[in-house]
């Protein structure tokens, strides 16, 4: 419960700290997930916050005085993004720009600006003020990124969660596939979850 209260609080602080910046900026991860309703087997144990390259240079000079390092490019075996990390009313916020997954013969890099745009959900606070909704990464994202690192009980939970809400085809799912080069095997895997 107080892990919950001190992130209600973090989020809040970023609603004041972003409300007026431009690029978009999702909260996605393990707290994205539980935000969307998705059973997680662990607490999180941070909060991620994700935006293109620009808007990640805006939203860690907008945040610097909670910062806890300088913003660097950061490359994995597998990974790549413009990574730094901030600590907000007792939650460490690590902020992910220009994201990109390179596993599975795949090549997944995340548009926030397109998944803002068509697909993020909204998820409003009390805040007792007039501040937007914050938006949410999408389960389709999240599906691919877990399926991709192969983290079956991150992969499964989310597939359970997007079959019960939608019918029929999934445009979020099409278009991201789509949209980056996704090998055959991974997308027949990605319908399959969603038993289509």
């Amino acid at each position: 419960m107080v892990y919950i209260d001190k992130l209600g609080d973090a989020l809040r602080t970023l609603q004041a700290q972003l409300h007026d910046v431009e690029q978009p900026w999702l909260v996605g991860g393990s707290c994205g997930l539980l935000m969307q309703g998705v059973s997680i087997a662990e607490a999180p144990k941070d909060l991620d916050i994700y935006a293109d390259p620009e808007g990640a240079r805006i939203i860690h000079a907008r945040l610097s005085e909670y910062s806890i390092d300088e913003q660097v490019e950061d490359r994995s075996s597998i990974y790549y993004s413009l990574l730094s990390h901030y600590n907000l009313d007792g939650i460490q916020v690590e902020l992910v720009g220009g994201f990109q997954v390179t596993m599975r013969n795949s090549v997944y890099i995340v548009n926030a600006a397109l998944l803002n745009d068509r697909f993020a959900m909204k998820y409003s606070l009390n805040s007792g003020g007039q501040l937007a909704p914050i938006k949410l990464m999408p389960l389709e994202h999240e599906l691919i990124f877990n399926l991709l690192r192969n983290r079956p009980d991150r992969y499964e939970a989310i597939a359970k969660v997007i079959s019960i809400r939608n019918i029929g085809t999934n445009q979020a799912l099409e278009e991201l596939i789509q949209q980056n080069s996704i090998d055959e095997a991974v997308i027949v895997q990605l319908r399959k979850l969603l038993q289509r």
